[in-house]
């Protein structure tokens, strides 16, 4: 199992001066509300709020959720997944470098501007005490069995052990119920955007590259994420393959390809849905 955790500073705080001046000055209620003031301008965090929000699509597409914040991650993607968390971890820490260490000065300054006489230093400690709320961590943990569950790993779960072997096995066959919703859910939007008729004036239905590629990563992930070995996935998984190897342009150009895709990915979902645990 696997726990990612993502840490930034906070962006806001409540100046609690300011909105009793504007409640005062209004004539308002004490429970009319509060005065928020931004720390730092938009800029400041949205490069890094943009890779980890990366970096959390990615740990959510290769596991299976467990518990808040825990994944299942499947043997056969562990190295795969150490390589691209690295990878996020230090690009993150360049741009915590460059982009927002190296412009501290330049966000406490437009923070004295933009707050005027309203501004508190105190929130703006040094730069080493702030980079300290940067973090970037993933956790392995292994999988719990009653019989072997110590206090560490229950504190890290928030669970009893009595329920444990139970929560395992419950969530082994989950996995692969997740497995097959993820399979199907790109596989019902190329069948369904495929089979429409085109708008008044075009020649074939709108869609986007994604119809393609959304498919063609679950069916690149699908084998490695196949826990129990279940044979009828990986069949899945390889009926599917020949719609990833046909492309947008060609989906978008020929009718003749976009109607034999239409009803293999069709055909391929009704199987699906048949299809249970």
């Amino acid at each position: 199992m696997m726990r990612l955790s993502i840490g930034l500073p906070g962006e806001n705080r409540q100046d609690r001066e300011v909105t009793d001046k504007v409640k005062a000055s209004e004539h308002l209620g004490d429970k009319s509300g509060k005065w928020i003031k931004n720390l730092f301008p938009s800029e400041a965090l949205a490069p890094l709020k943009k890779l980890d929000g990366e970096a959390r699509a990615y740990h959510s597409a290769v596991t299976f959720p467990f518990d808040a914040g825990v994944g299942i991650l499947p043997a056969a993607l562990i190295l795969e997944y150490a390589d691209r968390m690295r990878d996020f971890a230090s690009k993150r820490r360049n741009l915590v470098q460059s982009h927002f260490a190296a412009k501290y000065p330049e966000f406490i300054e437009w923070a004295r501007k933009e707050h005027n006489g309203s501004f508190d230093a105190s929130l703006y400690p040094p730069v080493e005490e702030i980079l300290e709320k940067f973090y970037f961590k993933t956790e392995p943990l292994p999988v719990p069995d009653a019989l072997h569950f110590e206090s560490t790993v229950a504190s890290l779960l928030g669970t009893d052990t009595d329920s444990v072997n139970a929560r395992v096995a419950e969530a082994s066959k989950e996995t692969q119920r997740e497995l097959l919703k993820r399979m199907m859910e790109p596989l019902r939007a190329m069948a369904t955007k495929l089979a429409e008729q085109p708008k008044e004036g075009k020649d074939c239905p709108i869609f986007r590259d994604t119809l393609v590629s959304n498919l063609a990563e679950i069916v690149a992930l699908a084998p490695k994420m196949n826990l129990t070995g279940d044979p009828e996935i990986d069949a899945f998984a390889a009926a599917m393959k020949p719609l990833t190897e046909v492309t947008p342009q060609q989906l978008r150009e020929n009718v003749s390809v976009r109607g034999h895709a239409a009803n293999m990915a069709a055909s391929i979902l009704k199987n699906l849905e048949g299809y249970s645990l």
